[in-house]
């Protein structure tokens, strides 16, 4: 009988040695797939290790840049003002005001850099120093704007030490635009634009009245030009520069002792030093102080040559060669009113006129700094200040306020003591601008402006702005200077900060925000004046511009800027 085998199942040795063998090559592959070289453990840990080191290095990045731009800017930024902090040139020294009242006159408090009340752009009170002659600055900080037509204002954001960079709202930094090219078109009603004034543009020529380096800021005479005597100095110290004009535009009074005769052409004088007419005479340091009489009498070369050399061996303010002054140009007096018509200054408030007139009552002179009155009417606005030592002689039924009284402060730019005076009003002050027209103008009172040598310049500089013109409506040949200046106006659309074609519609008229007068350069009148004068009205103000021949008059004076590096 057959016996029956009973078959046993499973696997044998071989079998499963085989088994453990395709195991393990399986698991080394699943291994391999998570922790090699490639695997998916390994790339993951490789991610995050980049992903961390990215992060390192971004703030590293962040961190190195800052660093940079702090050591590159001296720290010039103040964090806690939101400004940058006021570069001091030698022989400034920081001063800050009491608040002057009605009744009560503000005084001028000396400080120092560490004070945390020097200076509070939110609250309008503006850096304040003073040089060795007792003149005062007025620091402008960095800033970048945006132009609001619709309520002739400006929104602000200050920069960053010398960067484009601003903090917005949210502490978040951002960056402002700026031109870069010489025909490019910057639309400053939107965004925010970095004012040209404060901006390196040597690679576009200067178009915009640009520096030939990035500047945290710069400062700005506290008041027009004055005589040094206007304030009972003692001396009055005269400069390297001479007067170049043996004649002047003199007014009836001067020429023939009467008002009805006429104005006319006279031997050229001035208050310090009366008529000299071709004599040499060395032009004394202006001091740019209050209740001082405005220093009229100087024609566009003379005024431009004269606030150059503010920092020349012998100055009275105490300046060394580092202190970069010169004749305020059309970009810095628009960046001075930008920041006025903002939250930071007057906002919507229109400046006061100073129309304080002498009419010639102390001989040469016609204008006092720093003053104003409640008045706009011819026969009542007229005054006499006695003597020039801070106080006013007799005030007439106009009113006469000085820049120290709280009615007085609305002939600042901030509408506080802290603010820039003499912007409306005053002399008519000369700004470095022109129109490279061929008139023989330019060389007969602006020859240190508009030459080098004797070759026009066309292009602008660090200190001088040329702009546009017409050469078919803008000749020899052409009598109607208005369609000259019409004309030339609407050729300039692409330069921006300088408070012309931003804040204005025409090129002759009353077009000018706050119905400003706005006559552009043309013709006979090739130089550019700003601000109005002491027997103007409503018309003048901080975007008031007009047209001039460049002489000397009676009624014309300037504003000196100094740049620190």
């Amino acid at each position: 009988m057959r016996s029956i085998v009973k078959k046993q199942t499973g696997i044998t040795l071989i079998a499963l040695v085989v088994t453990i063998i395709v195991l393990i090559i399986l698991a080394g592959v699943s291994i391999a797939m998570l922790v090699g070289e490639n695997g998916i453990i390994t790339q993951a840990q490789r991610a995050k290790q980049e992903t961390e080191q990215a992060q390192r290095d971004e703030e590293a990045g962040l961190s190195s840049l800052e660093t940079a731009i702090q050591e590159a800017l001296g720290n010039v930024y103040n964090e806690e003002k939101g400004v940058n902090a006021p570069r001091l040139a030698s022989g400034m020294t920081p001063i800050k005001f009491t608040e002057p009242t009605d009744s009560e006159k503000g005084t001028v408090v000396t400080t120092n850099g560490e004070d945390t009340e020097w200076y509070d752009y939110e609250a309008k009170n503006w850096a304040n120093a003073q040089t060795e002659d007792g003149s005062m600055w007025v620091w402008i900080p960095r800033f970048a704007y945006r132009v609001n037509s619709s309520t002739q204002t400006f929104d602000i954001v200050f920069l960053v030490g010398t960067t484009d960079t601003y903090y917005d709202e949210n502490g978040n930094l951002q960056t402002a635009k700026r031109c870069t090219s010489e025909d490019e078109a910057v639309d400053t009603t939107t965004g925010f634009t970095v004012h040209p004034a404060f901006t390196d543009e040597t690679v576009i020529n200067y178009r915009n009245g640009g520096w030939d380096k990035e500047i945290a800021g710069i400062w700005v005479a506290k008041f027009e030009a004055g005589y040094a005597q206007g304030n009972n100095d003692a001396t009055a110290v005269a400069s390297s520069v001479n007067y170049t004009q043996t004649n002047a535009w003199v007014t009836s009074i001067e020429l023939h002792g009467d008002t009805t005769t006429g104005e006319g052409s006279g031997d050229a004088r001035s208050w310090l030093d009366g008529v000299y007419g071709s004599a040499t005479t060395a032009i004394k340091y202006p001091v740019f102080r209050p209740v001082a009489y405005s220093m009229n009498y100087i024609n566009h070369n003379d005024a431009y040559n004269i606030a150059k050399v503010l920092s020349e061996n012998g100055n009275p303010y105490g300046f060394n060669g580092a202190a970069d002054s010169h004749l305020m140009k059309n970009s810095e007096w628009g960046a001075v009113a930008y920041l006025s018509k903002s939250e930071y200054g007057l906002g919507t408030t229109d400046i006061t006129v100073n129309n304080i007139s002498l009419n010639n009552s102390t001989k040469s002179v016609y204008a006092v700094t720093g003053c104003t009155s409640n008045s706009t009417s011819e026969t009542t606005r007229e005054t006499t200040i006695d003597t020039i030592n801070g106080t006013t002689g007799n005030t007439a039924s106009g009113g006469v306020y000085t820049w120290n009284q709280k009615t007085g402060t609305t002939a600042s730019c901030t509408g506080t003591i802290y603010g820039i005076y003499d912007l409306s009003g005053g002399a008519w002050e000369r700004t470095a601008g022109y129109i490279a027209n061929q008139n023989d103008n330019l060389s007969r009172y602006g020859r240190s402006i508009a030459y080098d040598g004797n070759n026009l310049k066309t292009i602008s500089t660090k200190y001088t702005t040329v702009y546009p013109h017409n050469s078919e409506t803008d000749s020899a040949s052409i009598t109607d200077t208005n369609t000259a200046s019409n004309n030339n106006y609407a050729l300039n659309t692409l330069i921006y900060g300088d408070a012309i074609h931003e804040t204005s519609t025409a090129g002759t008229g009353n077009n000018s925000w706050y119905n400003d007068t706005s006559y552009f350069l043309g013709r006979d009148d090739p130089f550019s004046v700003r601000g109005g004068g002491y027997n103007a009205k409503t018309d003048t103000g901080l975007f008031f511009f007009h047209r001039f021949n460049g002489s000397s008059y009676y009624g014309g004076g300037f504003r000196a800027v100094v740049v620190v590096p």
